[in-house]
């Protein structure tokens, strides 16, 4: 009869250890992702609609939340905290992407760098099964002890999310000598001459083209080169639809990456006699306008 009653318990025990690893896995690795480029997630967050000046909060606090649920479901004294955690981050962002569905419908909401998912049935579907992956570690996880040590590693996953803000916000080179002429228009172009915007955008992106459509209110007085990072052929359709005038195109995109390293579109880089003044992945008002006209671009 003991035997009999010990054997749900240790198979209990492995179904919550497996899907504590599972989960931890998973949140490592988003966390992960999103403190080692806090810039790029600052954009995709205001992409889904996270405002400007809590887009930088946000990163910071999801991806320390992520990170400290790996954390705490790993360690079986802390695997109940961690998958309360866990519970509450996905129902959390299945909260949010139902009261916003309708506006971000069909919006890329990727978490994981091998996973593309976009705003829609699926999305909860999957969620949904992560969310009882982590009710399972709750479930069959003992009562929670070492509250003192799990605070000492809240404190270490936010010490290391601060040293990644330090290393993101570090300044870009400011030289452009590795980049020779390219070509603007069928012709050689020199970047290290005068002043020159160049904008990365991708044509089938509907953030690009708001962000087109703004700076096309603008009265620009430097060279406008943009740069489609797909489609080229689509480029002059694109511009022709944001209404920008003067704008010139290039199609050495790969060329150009490798100088300005970036996630996604649209994206900025302010050039004067081929130093790197400043560089743009926000594009909402004032501060798209306050930056293009403290450098002298804009009139």
């Amino acid at each position: 009869m003991a035997n009999e009653s010990a054997q749900p318990r240790a198979w209990t025990g492995w179904v919550g250890l497996a899907a504590a690893v599972v989960m931890s896995i998973l949140w490592f690795t988003a966390g992960l992702w999103k403190l080692s480029d806090i810039s790029g997630w600052q954009l995709k967050l205001t992409q889904l609609l996270i405002p400007v000046n809590l887009s930088l909060v946000g990163t910071l606090a999801v991806g320390v939340a992520e990170v400290t649920a790996g954390v705490l479901l790993l360690r079986p004294a802390w695997r109940r905290w961690g998958g309360w955690l866990s519970s509450a981050l996905l129902v959390g962002f299945m909260a949010y992407m139902a009261a916003n569905y309708q506006t971000l419908q069909g919006a890329d909401c990727s978490c994981f760098p091998w996973l593309e998912r976009a705003v829609g049935p699926a999305f909860f579907w999957s969620d949904a099964a992560m969310l009882a992956a982590s009710l399972l570690a709750v479930r069959f996880s003992t009562p929670p002890t070492d509250f003192r040590r799990a605070g000492i590693a809240l404190a270490g996953v936010a010490a290391f999310a601060a040293i990644m803000l330090g290393v993101d916000r570090l300044e870009p080179e400011s030289e452009l000598a590795s980049v020779g002429p390219i070509t603007v228009d069928g012709a050689p172009y020199d970047l290290a001459e005068g002043k020159i915007f160049l904008f990365f955008f991708n044509p089938s992106c509907m953030h690009c083209l708001h962000a087109g459509q703004t700076m096309a209110k603008y009265a620009w007085r430097v060279d406008f080169v943009g740069v489609p990072t797909q489609d080229p052929d689509w480029g002059p359709g694109f511009v022709e639809d944001t209404s920008l005038s003067g704008v010139r195109l290039s199609p050495d995109v790969e060329t150009l990456r490798e100088t300005f390293e970036f996630q996604d579109v649209p994206f900025g880089a302010l050039l004067e006699d081929g130093k790197v003044l400043d560089r743009l992945i926000f594009w909402e008002e004032p501060a798209l306008s306050d930056t293009l006209r403290l450098h002298g671009f804009i009139d």
